[in-house]
Protein backbone atom coordinates (compact mmCIF):
# COMPACT_ATOMS: atom_id res chain seq x y z
CA UNK A 1 0.00 0.00 0.00
CA UNK A 2 1.05 3.45 -0.66
CA UNK A 3 2.14 5.12 1.97
CA UNK A 4 -0.42 7.36 3.31
CA UNK A 5 0.01 11.41 3.82
CA UNK A 6 -1.30 11.24 7.45
CA UNK A 7 0.62 8.21 8.25
CA UNK A 8 3.51 10.62 10.23
CA UNK A 9 0.77 11.30 12.22
CA UNK A 10 -0.73 8.37 12.96
CA UNK A 11 2.64 7.45 13.87
CA UNK A 12 4.24 9.64 15.83
CA UNK A 13 0.54 9.89 17.94
CA UNK A 14 1.60 6.03 18.40
CA UNK A 15 5.22 7.13 19.81
CA UNK A 16 3.68 9.59 22.16
CA UNK A 17 0.87 6.71 23.39
CA UNK A 18 4.00 4.86 24.46
CA UNK A 19 4.63 6.12 27.89
CA UNK A 20 0.69 5.14 28.47
CA UNK A 21 0.78 1.89 27.22
CA UNK A 22 3.98 0.55 29.17
CA UNK A 23 1.77 2.37 32.24
CA UNK A 24 -1.18 0.35 31.81
CA UNK A 25 0.32 -2.97 30.86
CA UNK A 26 2.68 -3.24 34.06
CA UNK A 27 -0.70 -2.22 36.24
CA UNK A 28 -2.23 -5.51 33.75
CA UNK A 29 0.53 -7.95 34.62
CA UNK A 30 -1.24 -9.21 37.73
CA UNK A 31 -4.43 -10.15 35.83
CA UNK A 32 -3.56 -10.91 32.45
CA UNK A 33 -0.47 -13.07 33.38
CA UNK A 34 -2.77 -16.13 34.17
CA UNK A 35 -5.30 -15.40 32.29
CA UNK A 36 -7.60 -16.19 29.37
CA UNK A 37 -5.60 -16.28 26.05
CA UNK A 38 -7.71 -15.01 22.66
CA UNK A 39 -6.32 -17.67 21.38
CA UNK A 40 -8.79 -19.69 23.51
CA UNK A 41 -11.55 -18.80 21.24
CA UNK A 42 -10.53 -19.74 17.76
CA UNK A 43 -12.75 -20.98 15.35
CA UNK A 44 -9.59 -22.94 13.66
CA UNK A 45 -8.11 -26.23 15.00
CA UNK A 46 -4.97 -25.88 13.58
CA UNK A 47 -4.19 -22.24 12.96
CA UNK A 48 -1.66 -22.88 10.44
CA UNK A 49 -2.80 -25.52 8.58
CA UNK A 50 -6.33 -24.75 8.24
CA UNK A 51 -6.89 -20.74 8.13
CA UNK A 52 -6.08 -20.58 4.25
CA UNK A 53 -8.31 -23.83 3.70
CA UNK A 54 -11.04 -23.21 6.21
CA UNK A 55 -14.96 -23.74 5.94
CA UNK A 56 -16.59 -20.88 7.73
CA UNK A 57 -19.83 -22.49 9.50
CA UNK A 58 -20.74 -18.74 11.37
CA UNK A 59 -20.91 -15.29 10.23
CA UNK A 60 -20.55 -12.75 12.14
CA UNK A 61 -22.21 -8.63 12.69
CA UNK A 62 -19.21 -6.21 13.50
CA UNK A 63 -21.18 -3.33 15.51
CA UNK A 64 -19.57 0.13 15.29
CA UNK A 65 -20.46 3.53 16.50
CA UNK A 66 -20.67 5.74 13.62
CA UNK A 67 -23.55 7.44 12.67
CA UNK A 68 -25.49 5.71 10.12
CA UNK A 69 -26.28 2.55 12.84
CA UNK A 70 -28.53 5.52 14.49
CA UNK A 71 -29.83 6.88 11.42
CA UNK A 72 -30.64 3.08 9.59
CA UNK A 73 -32.07 2.09 13.17
CA UNK A 74 -29.81 -0.93 12.74
CA UNK A 75 -29.87 -1.80 16.39
CA UNK A 76 -33.64 -2.45 16.60
CA UNK A 77 -33.54 -3.98 13.22
CA UNK A 78 -30.76 -6.48 14.51
CA UNK A 79 -32.61 -7.01 17.95
CA UNK A 80 -36.00 -8.13 16.42
CA UNK A 81 -34.30 -10.30 13.80
CA UNK A 82 -33.30 -14.22 14.44
CA UNK A 83 -29.65 -13.85 13.64
CA UNK A 84 -27.92 -16.67 15.12
CA UNK A 85 -23.61 -15.97 14.15
CA UNK A 86 -21.91 -14.03 16.36
CA UNK A 87 -22.00 -10.38 17.90
CA UNK A 88 -18.67 -8.54 17.61
CA UNK A 89 -19.12 -5.14 19.46
CA UNK A 90 -16.87 -2.48 19.64
CA UNK A 91 -16.57 -1.29 23.41
CA UNK A 92 -18.40 2.49 22.62
CA UNK A 93 -21.50 0.33 21.46
CA UNK A 94 -21.81 -2.29 24.44
CA UNK A 95 -24.24 -0.31 26.71
CA UNK A 96 -26.30 0.85 23.37
CA UNK A 97 -26.46 -2.88 22.47
CA UNK A 98 -27.39 -4.01 25.41
CA UNK A 99 -30.06 -1.13 26.01
CA UNK A 100 -31.68 -1.76 22.76
CA UNK A 101 -32.22 -5.91 23.24
CA UNK A 102 -29.16 -7.25 21.77
CA UNK A 103 -27.86 -9.65 24.74
CA UNK A 104 -25.58 -12.65 24.92
CA UNK A 105 -29.60 -14.21 26.29
CA UNK A 106 -30.85 -13.81 22.83
CA UNK A 107 -27.60 -13.69 20.48
CA UNK A 108 -25.45 -16.43 22.58
CA UNK A 109 -22.21 -16.14 20.73
CA UNK A 110 -21.83 -12.41 22.33
CA UNK A 111 -18.44 -10.53 22.46
CA UNK A 112 -16.75 -6.77 23.40
CA UNK A 113 -13.50 -6.00 22.03
CA UNK A 114 -11.12 -2.59 23.18
CA UNK A 115 -7.59 -1.24 22.88
CA UNK A 116 -8.03 2.16 23.35
CA UNK A 117 -5.19 2.98 26.63
CA UNK A 118 -6.90 6.06 27.60
CA UNK A 119 -9.70 7.19 30.41
CA UNK A 120 -12.52 7.41 27.47
CA UNK A 121 -12.67 3.66 27.99
CA UNK A 122 -13.59 3.35 31.31
CA UNK A 123 -17.11 5.38 31.11
CA UNK A 124 -17.80 2.56 28.14
CA UNK A 125 -17.75 -0.30 31.08
CA UNK A 126 -19.63 1.49 33.95
CA UNK A 127 -23.39 0.42 33.34
CA UNK A 128 -25.44 -1.67 35.98
CA UNK A 129 -26.57 -3.01 32.74
CA UNK A 130 -23.59 -4.81 32.02
CA UNK A 131 -24.08 -6.84 34.86
CA UNK A 132 -26.97 -7.87 34.31
CA UNK A 133 -25.82 -9.82 31.07
CA UNK A 134 -22.65 -10.66 32.17
CA UNK A 135 -22.25 -13.90 32.28
CA UNK A 136 -23.10 -14.00 28.42
CA UNK A 137 -20.29 -11.12 27.45
CA UNK A 138 -16.22 -12.53 26.80
CA UNK A 139 -14.42 -9.32 26.75
CA UNK A 140 -11.43 -9.15 24.56
CA UNK A 141 -8.96 -6.51 25.61
CA UNK A 142 -5.21 -5.46 24.66
CA UNK A 143 -3.05 -6.09 27.69
CA UNK A 144 -2.51 -1.87 26.99
CA UNK A 145 -6.04 -1.19 28.46
CA UNK A 146 -6.81 1.03 31.19
CA UNK A 147 -6.74 -0.71 34.24
CA UNK A 148 -9.86 0.81 35.33
CA UNK A 149 -11.24 -1.47 32.50
CA UNK A 150 -9.86 -4.24 33.80
CA UNK A 151 -11.42 -3.24 36.97
CA UNK A 152 -14.85 -2.78 35.91
CA UNK A 153 -15.23 -5.82 33.78
CA UNK A 154 -14.15 -7.81 36.43
CA UNK A 155 -16.63 -6.40 39.17
CA UNK A 156 -19.46 -6.74 36.24
CA UNK A 157 -18.50 -10.38 35.59
CA UNK A 158 -17.05 -10.45 32.34
CA UNK A 159 -14.84 -13.26 30.99
CA UNK A 160 -11.65 -12.19 30.34
CA UNK A 161 -9.51 -12.82 27.01
CA UNK A 162 -5.94 -10.97 26.28
CA UNK A 163 -3.85 -9.85 23.30
CA UNK A 164 -1.17 -7.79 22.46
CA UNK A 165 -2.07 -4.69 20.36
CA UNK A 166 0.58 -4.66 17.22
CA UNK A 167 2.78 -1.98 17.65
CA UNK A 168 5.81 -2.17 15.79
CA UNK A 169 8.33 -5.36 14.54
CA UNK A 170 8.27 -7.94 16.73
CA UNK A 171 11.14 -9.89 14.91
CA UNK A 172 13.56 -7.16 16.11
CA UNK A 173 15.09 -7.63 19.08
CA UNK A 174 14.74 -3.55 20.91
CA UNK A 175 10.56 -4.63 19.63
CA UNK A 176 8.43 -3.21 22.47
CA UNK A 177 5.90 -5.81 21.53
CA UNK A 178 8.51 -8.63 21.83
CA UNK A 179 9.44 -7.30 25.32
CA UNK A 180 5.75 -7.53 26.06
CA UNK A 181 5.63 -11.32 24.56
CA UNK A 182 8.59 -12.01 27.07
CA UNK A 183 6.63 -10.54 29.94
CA UNK A 184 3.45 -12.30 29.43
CA UNK A 185 4.51 -16.24 29.71
CA UNK A 186 3.75 -18.26 32.21
CA UNK A 187 2.91 -22.06 33.13
CA UNK A 188 -1.00 -21.77 31.38
CA UNK A 189 0.39 -19.13 28.49
CA UNK A 190 3.67 -20.53 27.09
CA UNK A 191 4.14 -18.66 24.62
CA UNK A 192 2.53 -15.73 25.98
CA UNK A 193 -0.42 -13.54 24.23
CA UNK A 194 -0.45 -13.38 20.26
CA UNK A 195 0.47 -9.89 19.04
CA UNK A 196 -2.66 -8.51 16.90
CA UNK A 197 -3.02 -6.19 14.06
CA UNK A 198 -5.59 -3.69 15.10
CA UNK A 199 -5.98 -1.34 12.31
CA UNK A 200 -5.53 1.61 14.42
CA UNK A 201 -8.84 1.53 15.79
CA UNK A 202 -11.86 -1.07 17.68
CA UNK A 203 -13.84 -1.09 14.44
CA UNK A 204 -11.44 -2.42 12.18
CA UNK A 205 -9.95 -4.99 15.02
CA UNK A 206 -13.43 -5.88 15.61
CA UNK A 207 -13.31 -7.09 11.83
CA UNK A 208 -10.02 -8.79 12.02
CA UNK A 209 -10.90 -10.65 15.19
CA UNK A 210 -13.82 -11.99 13.31
CA UNK A 211 -12.43 -13.72 10.50
CA UNK A 212 -8.70 -14.21 12.39
CA UNK A 213 -9.60 -15.66 15.46
CA UNK A 214 -13.52 -16.81 15.15
CA UNK A 215 -12.91 -17.46 11.59
CA UNK A 216 -16.63 -15.99 10.94
CA UNK A 217 -17.68 -15.27 7.30
CA UNK A 218 -19.49 -13.70 6.10
CA UNK A 219 -18.80 -10.58 8.20
CA UNK A 220 -21.08 -7.63 8.34
CA UNK A 221 -20.15 -4.47 8.91
CA UNK A 222 -22.50 -1.84 10.96
CA UNK A 223 -21.72 1.63 12.38
CA UNK A 224 -18.14 1.19 11.10
CA UNK A 225 -18.76 4.38 8.78
CA UNK A 226 -14.67 5.99 8.53
CA UNK A 227 -16.49 8.79 7.77
CA UNK A 228 -19.22 11.82 9.01
CA UNK A 229 -22.24 12.97 7.13
CA UNK A 230 -21.33 15.04 4.26
CA UNK A 231 -22.54 18.22 5.69
CA UNK A 232 -21.19 18.03 9.31
CA UNK A 233 -19.33 21.49 10.10
CA UNK A 234 -16.00 20.89 10.44
CA UNK A 235 -16.27 22.50 14.04
CA UNK A 236 -18.42 19.40 15.02
CA UNK A 237 -15.45 17.06 14.25
CA UNK A 238 -13.45 15.30 16.27
CA UNK A 239 -9.84 15.85 15.14
CA UNK A 240 -10.69 19.31 13.48
CA UNK A 241 -9.50 21.13 17.00
CA UNK A 242 -6.25 19.56 17.01
CA UNK A 243 -5.60 20.89 13.44
CA UNK A 244 -6.68 24.01 13.64
CA UNK A 245 -4.43 24.81 17.07
CA UNK A 246 -1.27 23.27 14.81
CA UNK A 247 -2.56 25.86 12.57
CA UNK A 248 -2.72 28.66 14.48
CA UNK A 249 -6.43 28.99 14.43
CA UNK A 250 -5.71 29.20 10.43
CA UNK A 251 -9.16 27.59 9.15
CA UNK A 252 -8.18 27.75 5.70
CA UNK A 253 -5.10 25.51 6.13
CA UNK A 254 -6.54 23.53 9.10
CA UNK A 255 -9.95 23.01 6.72
CA UNK A 256 -7.95 21.32 3.23
CA UNK A 257 -7.24 17.96 5.67
CA UNK A 258 -10.68 17.06 5.64
CA UNK A 259 -12.34 15.72 2.02
CA UNK A 260 -15.45 14.53 0.63
CA UNK A 261 -15.28 10.61 -0.24
CA UNK A 262 -17.85 10.12 -2.90
CA UNK A 263 -18.97 6.14 -2.05
CA UNK A 264 -19.68 4.60 -5.87
CA UNK A 265 -21.40 1.72 -3.96
CA UNK A 266 -24.30 3.85 -2.81
CA UNK A 267 -23.45 6.66 -4.68
CA UNK A 268 -23.62 9.29 -1.53
CA UNK A 269 -20.64 11.56 -0.66
CA UNK A 270 -18.95 11.25 3.26
CA UNK A 271 -17.15 13.61 4.81
CA UNK A 272 -13.14 12.20 5.89
CA UNK A 273 -10.92 13.86 8.71
CA UNK A 274 -6.81 12.66 8.41
CA UNK A 275 -7.25 10.32 11.10
CA UNK A 276 -10.27 8.16 9.58
CA UNK A 277 -8.52 8.55 5.82
CA UNK A 278 -5.86 6.93 7.18
CA UNK A 279 -7.66 4.21 8.57
CA UNK A 280 -10.00 3.67 5.49
CA UNK A 281 -7.06 3.51 3.38
CA UNK A 282 -5.35 0.86 6.26
CA UNK A 283 -8.81 -1.19 6.19
CA UNK A 284 -8.73 -1.29 1.90
CA UNK A 285 -4.99 -2.32 2.32
CA UNK A 286 -6.60 -4.89 5.18
CA UNK A 287 -9.20 -6.33 3.19
CA UNK A 288 -7.54 -7.66 -0.29
CA UNK A 289 -5.51 -9.57 2.00
CA UNK A 290 -7.92 -11.78 3.66
CA UNK A 291 -7.81 -15.43 2.70
CA UNK A 292 -10.19 -16.12 -0.10
CA UNK A 293 -12.61 -17.45 2.31
CA UNK A 294 -13.20 -14.15 4.08
CA UNK A 295 -16.44 -11.88 2.74
CA UNK A 296 -16.82 -8.72 4.03
CA UNK A 297 -19.80 -7.02 3.83
CA UNK A 298 -20.56 -3.60 4.20
CA UNK A 299 -23.89 -3.14 5.69
CA UNK A 300 -23.39 0.76 7.22
CA UNK A 301 -25.73 1.81 3.75
CA UNK A 302 -23.90 4.81 4.76
CA UNK A 303 -19.82 6.21 5.46
CA UNK A 304 -16.55 5.76 3.06
CA UNK A 305 -16.24 1.93 2.66
CA UNK A 306 -15.87 0.87 -0.48
CA UNK A 307 -13.51 -1.24 -2.59
CA UNK A 308 -11.61 -4.25 -3.75
CA UNK A 309 -13.39 -7.61 -1.83
CA UNK A 310 -16.22 -4.95 0.24
CA UNK A 311 -19.03 -6.32 -0.80
CA UNK A 312 -22.03 -3.43 -0.56
CA UNK A 313 -25.54 -4.66 1.04
CA UNK A 314 -28.15 -3.49 3.01
CA UNK A 315 -28.20 -4.66 6.59
CA UNK A 316 -31.86 -6.55 6.26
CA UNK A 317 -31.04 -8.21 3.22
CA UNK A 318 -27.93 -9.43 4.71
CA UNK A 319 -30.04 -10.58 7.78
CA UNK A 320 -32.37 -12.61 5.40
Amino acid sequence: MKQSKNFDLIQKNTSDLIDLWMYNFARNIPDFLNGNNVKQLSGFKNVKLSIKNHRPKNSAVVIGGGPSVEKNNHLKILSNSNYNGAIVCTDRMLIPCLKNGITPKKFPKFYVLSIEPKDVTVKLYDDKIIKKYSKGISAVLSTCIKHEVVELCKKNGLKIFWFHPLIDDFRKLESVNKIMNMMSKSDKNPKGFPGMQTGGNVGVFSWIFSWAILGCSPVALIGLDLGYHVDTPLENIRHYRDYLKAYNNNKSKAGKFFKKITNVDLKIKALSDPIFDFYREAFLDLVVRTPKWVRTINATEGGSLFGNRIENMKFVDFLK
